[in-house]
């Protein structure tokens, strides 16, 4: 059984309010009050000026320092982005490829590999792919992260707003706070087409079809898990919004009571980092007790649904939350 052993979450120190984000993102008075009220925003992690493999560099620095004893058995490691391109066109494809903090990696053998095609949803879908991948005693390396460097990436139209945030996962077979007990992928390949060019309605039905596919993947995955929704003490979602959950746990049977949003009015959605943040915030606030079966959940443009069902054992994350919401 995979074990998720370590995780650290980072974030850029510069933090915005949503009403002073208006004209950056143009952003009508109506549209302020509806993200703030109906939706739930009010703070954003955000600098333009750290670049990316800063903010990755400092989630992978702070988990390695803590388990330096690992790096030896460390033998896969991953970037996962929703972007299909983080870097410049026309930087050299070793850089294009890989964030600089895993070159180090690299050089040491390391199977150093990016993945994107699930988008928000590539970071738990790994936790399945490194299951198979990993051989007993063998470690691997999860990072999440990427930059909100553009109004039309920041902004998904009366849905949601992207924040800035970090997390690298390290996983393996030894005992870890968390086990993985199955993981469960759903795809909608009729919303595949996502070219970037102007004008392109990529989200055209998408917002018909979120609501059947999120509570049908839910469903699904408690069958597949031999689950029920009362066998969950939390669910552990994406960041898009409160009331688009509110609706998927009504239609999928689940106790609203359950949902884990906590996280979404400080630091909004933060692409594929949303369920390991609201994860690590959960342990953080002593929410989570040994045996308690927590499920993560993400859906990413495409359109892929991924869950992961977790259950907590008696081993602690090493890190206290620090007040000023940036972990090492």
């Amino acid at each position: 059984m995979l074990n998720l052993i370590d995780l650290s979450v980072v974030f850029p120190a510069r933090q915005e309010k949503l009403v002073d984000l208006a004209e950056d993102l143009s952003l009508s008075r109506n549209q302020i009050r509806m993200f703030d009220r109906f939706f739930g925003f009010e703070t954003f992690h955000c600098d333009h000026n750290e670049p990316l493999d800063a903010l990755l560099s400092r989630a992978t620095d702070g988990l390695m320092a803590r388990n330096p004893h690992h790096r030896a058995a460390l033998s896969h490691a991953v970037h996962c982005h929703t972007l299909l391109t983080t870097h410049v066109f026309g930087q050299s494809s070793a850089v294009a490829q890989s964030p600089a903090c895993l070159a180090g990696f690299a050089s040491e053998g390391v199977e150093v590999f990016s993945a994107t095609m699930n988008h928000c949803a590539t970071g738990l879908s790994m936790l399945g792919l490194l299951d198979h991948l990993l051989d007993p005693g063998d470690l691997g390396l999860i990072l999440i992260g990427e930059k909100a460097f553009h109004p039309a990436i920041r902004v998904i139209e009366n849905t949601t707003i992207m924040g800035e945030a970090a997390a690298a996962v390290l996983v393996g077979h030894a005992p870890g706070p968390f086990e993985v007990i199955d993981t469960f992928v759903r795809h909608a390949p009729q919303f595949w087409k996502n070219t970037g060019l102007r004008g392109e309605n990529y989200l055209e039905g998408f917002d018909s079809a979120y609501l059947h596919l999120a509570s049908s993947t839910l469903r699904d995955a408690l069958a597949h898990f031999d689950r029920t929704a009362q066998s969950l003490r939390w669910i552990m979602p994406h960041n898009v919004n409160a009331p688009s959950w509110y609706q998927v746990a009504e239609d999928a049977g689940l106790d609203k009571a359950q949902l884990r949003l906590s996280t979404i009015g400080c630091y909004g959605h933060c692409f594929g980092v949303d369920p390991f943040l609201n994860l690590w915030r959960g342990a953080q606030d002593g929410v989570l007790q040994p045996g308690d079966e927590v499920l993560l959940f993400s859906i990413g443009l495409g359109a892929t649904a991924s869950c992961a069902l977790l259950r907590v054992t008696d081993v602690l994350l090493p890190l206290p939350f620090p007040t000023n919401g940036v972990s090492g």
